[in-house]
This record gives C-alpha cells, structure tokens and sequence, in this order.
C-alpha cells in the first residue's frame, strides 16, 4: 500500500544554512568597535615616539642631560651588548695589535666619542672625548671635569705620559688610582680631533707647536727642553679626553685614531 505523501514542505539547504541580515551588520559593528582602538593605539605609539625625540632633541640642545645620562651607563666590566642598546652600534672596529682578542669599538655623538676596549663582550677600559668646547663630562672616580682645568691642576705629574706629533698631535699622560678607583689606571689626554677647552682670551702657545718641539726634545735626548715643554703643556693645556680602566699606557694611546682614520670615518659627522 502506497504511503501518504508528507505534508512537510521541502526547504532549501543553502536557506537553512544561511544567516539572517542582521548578524552581517553585528558583525561589522564589532570588527569596527575592536579595529578604531588598536588604530589608535597605534597612531599614539607613533606620536608617543616622536614627542619622546622631540623631548629629547630639546633637552640635547640646550642641556647636556641626556648624554651625561647615557654616558654614566658606561663602566669597566659592562655587557657590551647592553652598551649597545644604549649607544647603537658602532661605527668603527679596530682589533688591537698588543692584546689577543681584544677590539676597540667606536661610538660617536655630536658632543662626544665613546671608544670601548672589549674582550669576550666585556669592557676591559674606555675613552670618552669630547668634541665640543662646552661639553664637559665629569670623570669616573673623581670630582673632576674635563675641560675646565689643565693638566697641572688637575693632578700631579708621574712621569708616565706618550705624545705623538706625527700621525695625530696627542699627549697622554697616566696616573694609576687607588682603592677608591678599584686599582685602575686613569689617563688625561688631549687629541686632536677633541675639542678645543683652551681659554680663548689667553694668549699660549699651540698645543701642536708644543708637541712638535716635544717631540724633537725626546728625539734629541734634550732632557732641559723636554721638561720646559712638558711643563709648559701641562700648565697651560686642558685635556679634552680621559680613559678608564685595566689598560697599560700603549693600550690607551692604541685606542686613539689617526686625523686619517678619525676624518675617513667620523670627518662628515664632524
């Protein structure tokens, strides 16, 4: 016997399967509502970066804060990689020809360079030169600044000191600290490509004149004028460079560049 036919009628599955108008524009409602903050959020990180470069650009400009503060970072046994989140990359990387394993990297700001010895990823010692006549940072371990005293005030002479007159004019000199300055040898320098901290109003004799007649003394073996010279630079000279740390004297004077490297790798910044 032949069934009744079912009185349900037969729907299409695509309908059955389909949402209805309203859901699309709650949909869309929600994707607008969850999208307009995270394009906000991310238009205020943009702003927030470029007020904090601002901010910073200002404070540079008029004062030395930021980079008093990026350099009081800087210590002898520092993670390089550390370092380097805060003054970038550096420049230039020079190995040394006295120390296995050791690199000097060099780091340049508009007001100073920043020069590390590194061993291993550790700071053995560092140089810090200022490159501007109005920039002074103040000395680890000391109450001293650099550029607004000269060699002779600021401390005694030892007799340890190297100068050159040749590839750079540069004189060094070294003084080895006690237990307060963790046994380290510290060095007052002054390079050329440093700033000048001279007080213009004096009328002294050229530090590259001094030099060259420095130079000429020692090469001569005139001890007379070797120490006219030497106490001449000293009184009236002020060191425009220090280094810090667990390096002998020709390891510190190494560290500093020729006017030739310094004007082939830093010459434009200048």
């Amino acid at each position: 016997m032949q069934g009744e036919p079912s009185s349900s009628t037969p729907t299409d599955t695509a309908a059955n399967s389909a949402q209805p108008p309203g859901f699309w524009k709650k949909l869309a409602r929600i994707i607008v509502t969850v999208s307009l903050p995270l394009i906000a959020m991310g238009q205020w990180v943009d702003t927030r970066d470029l007020l904090i470069d601002t901010y910073q650009g200002f404070i540079t400009h008029f004062t030395d804060e930021v980079e008093l503060e990026m350099l009081s970072e800087v210590r002898v046994g520092g993670n390089l990689e550390y370092l380097e989140q805060v003054f970038g990359v550096a420049k230039l990387i020079k190995s040394s020809s006295l120390e296995a394993d050791t690199q000097y990297r060099y780091y340049q700001h508009p007001k100073f360079m920043l020069t590390l010895a590194v061993r291993q990823n550790q700071v053995t010692g560092y140089t810090v030169t200022s490159l501007r006549p109005a920039f002074h940072p103040p000395i680890t371990f000391s109450d001293l600044t650099l550029g607004e005293q000269s060699f002779a005030q600021m401390q005694d002479f030892a007799g340890v000191f190297t100068a050159d007159a040749a590839n750079i004019h540069y004189y060094m000199e070294q003084k080895q600290l006690a237990r307060e300055g963790l046994f380290y040898n510290r060095y007052l320098a002054y390079v050329e490509y440093g700033a000048d901290h001279r007080d213009s109003e004096r009328k002294v004799q050229p530090i590259a004149e001094t030099l060259n007649r420095i130079s000429d003394a020692y090469a001569l073996d005139d001890t007379e004028l070797l120490r006219t010279q030497l106490t001449q630079l000293r009184e009236q000279q002020r060191p425009n460079t220090y280094v810090l740390g667990r390096l002998s004297l020709e390891q510190a004077a190494e560290m500093v560049l020729t006017r030739y490297e310094f004007k082939a790798y830093f010459g434009q910044e200048s």
